[in-house]
Order: C-alpha cells, then sequence, then structure tokens
C-alpha cells in the first residue's frame, strides 16, 4: 500500500472493461487516490460509517416512556415518530445504495471530488434533524415539510454533482464506461432532488399531499431500467443488474 495516489511500481490499476489507457491516463494525472490504494479505501469507509450513524441517529427520536399503560395508544400516539422515521431510513439507505454503486464506476479520487463527497455526507448527517422535525409537527405544517423537503433535495443534488464532476474530470471514470452508460446514471440520480424539490410548492398548499407525493419515486425507480436509454447503456454489457 501507498500513502497517497500512486500504486505500488508495477502494479497494475483497478480495470473496468480492461481499459488500460484510462488507468495510464489516470496515472498520469496523478490523482490523489485509485481504487484498491489505502487513500481511497478510507473515503469509502468513512463516509459508509457516516451513513450508517446518521440512520442509527434516526432512533434517536423513538423512545418508550418507562411505564406504558396501553400500548395501543402509545402506538398511536407515536405513529407520526414511526412513519417520520421510516420515511427517512429508506431515503438515507437509498442514497446508501446509489452512492456505493457510483462508486462502481469512480475508481479514482481527487481533492476536489473528496470534498465534494464530505459535503454529501455533511447532508446525509443532518437528515435526522428534519426527521425529527416533521415528526414534531406530525406531517401538517408547511414550515417542517417544505424544510424536510429541501434538505432531502438538497442531497440528492449533492450525489448528482459528485457523478457529474467525477464524469467531466479526466482520469475518475474509465473511459470504458460509455456515454450511455453516464447518461443512465445521470438519469437515476435525478428523481430524488427533482420530485422533492417540487413537493414544496405542494406542500405550501397541502402539507400532507407533499408527503404523498414522494411515493412517485417508487413508480420512477421501477420505470427507468425498461427506458430506451437503459437499454443502451446495457448494450455495453455493464448495464443494470450487471
Amino acid at each position: 500500500m501507498t500513502d497517497g495516489g500512486e500504486p505500488p511500481a508495477g502494479a497494475a490499476g483497478p480495470q473496468l472493461g480492461g481499459d488500460s489507457a484510462a488507468q495510464r491516463a489516470r496515472r498520469a494525472l496523478n490523482p490523489l487516490a485509485i481504487a484498491g490504494n489505502l487513500e481511497y479505501d478510507r473515503v469509502l469507509f468513512f463516509s459508509d460509517a457516516v451513513i450508517a450513524i446518521a440512520i442509527t441517529l434516526l432512533v434517536v427520536d423513538l423512545r418508550v416512556p418507562d411505564v406504558v399503560f396501553n400500548a395501543r395508544h402509545q402506538l398511536a400516539a407515536d405513529k407520526q415518530r414511526l412513519l417520520s422515521f421510516g420515511i427517512s431510513f429508506v431515503v438515507i439507505g437509498l442514497f446508501w445504495v446509489g452512492h456505493h454503486h457510483l462508486f462502481r464506476y469512480i475508481t479514482a479520487l481527487d481533492r476536489r471530488l473528496i470534498l465534494l463527497n464530505l459535503l454529501f455526507l455533511g447532508t446525509i448527517v443532518f437528515l435526522p434533524y428534519p426527521t425529527a422535525l416533521l415528526s414534531a409537527t406530525r406531517g401538517d405544517q408547511v414550515a417542517s415539510t417544505v424544510f424536510y423537503a429541501a434538505c432531502v433535495a438538497a442531497t440528492g443534488l449533492m450525489e448528482l454533482v459528485i457523478w457529474l464532476y467525477a464524469i467531466r474530470t479526466d482520469g475518475l471514470v474509465p473511459a470504458s464506461v460509455s456515454p450511455a452508460r453516464r447518461r443512465y446514471e445521470t438519469t437515476r440520480l435525478l428523481p430524488v432532488p427533482l420530485v422533492f424539490a417540487l413537493s414544496i410548492p405542494v406542500a405550501f398548499a397541502v402539507p400532507v399531499a407533499a408527503l404523498f407525493s414522494w411515493l412517485l419515486l417508487v413508480p420512477i425507480g421501477r420505470l427507468l431500467p425498461h427506458t430506451k436509454l437503459a437499454r443502451q447503456a446495457g448494450a455495453d454489457g455493464d448495464g443494470p443488474g450487471n
């Protein structure tokens, strides 16, 4: 292992599609870390740890009184907390899955990308606060719903920025990742920030309706793998499910 971006002498870099030219290009650009090196792994391990902590913090708001005389009434009283926990658990979980997926293709890091990743993690670890606020207001107040939607949209936008920066910077994503695959991965990242951002004007009218509008992500997520763009990306042998 090395303490920076340069691999040991004679060691081959990670390959995606056997793209040795791209590997030579990355070494020439001297990125801070390349997949398989300690510095690269540290960034991913740190990212996983921060996301795990954010999910764990969601449980802090779920407290059971020392004495419960009627469990059914207690569950009814806590239904909004449970709902908010469920929404944010799914949201953060999906961000983690998306982050893990992107780093199948991002095989090198520079300082700017590490900084962008840190900003993304900052938005992730902040999500328990708008979750608790949404829970405390029972999801029927404009300010808490708008704030929650804005925070999730910002997180989704940061994940999109990471990918856009990576594919526009030489040496971070191998050239063997086709333009079709790059466009498809960009498209996959758009629904979350768009749906949550578009739910903000809905929340100003009917806050509870904004919560239901977030469910649009389910059919969108099911339809995307069946689009023409997904088929074009899959034609390279590196499509969805591979």
